[in-house]
């Protein structure tokens, strides 16, 4: 359990910083405000990424989420809905990512409270 909840801390770390420099790339080619205009996609734009971030590191290639083999199909959907759901679960986990980084940085620092 720790395992998977460290994995995806450290799965949301890695995601933000790709979307960064996908971000800056887009600015740069002056994309990024038209894709967010879109009325369907622009709204969900960041679960699009996380999809595609999803496939590109095929993180579920062990049988299951993170190869322990936990089912998180959607819909009865196969390999599609598996990866949807991690999209969902990582975008969703972002800010426990936050929350965990924030009480670790009050622990480690301390206020002497």
């Amino acid at each position: 359990m720790m395992a998977t909840i460290l994995t995806l801390i450290i799965l949301g770390m890695v995601f933000q910083g790709a979307m960064v420099v996908v971000d800056s790339v887009l600015d740069a080619v002056k994309v990024n405000d038209t894709l967010k205009a879109i009325p369907i996609v622009g709204s969900n734009l960041n679960l699009i990424w996380a999809y595609l971030f999803v496939l590109i590191s095929q993180v579920n290639d062990g049988g299951g989420m993170f190869g322990y083999a936990a089912s998180l199909e959607v819909l009865s959907l196969g390999r599609f809905g598996m990866d949807v759901a991690t999209a969902i679960v990582l975008v969703a986990f972002i800010p426990v990512r936050d929350a965990a980084i924030s009480a670790l940085k009050q622990g480690i620092g301390g206020r002497g409270d």
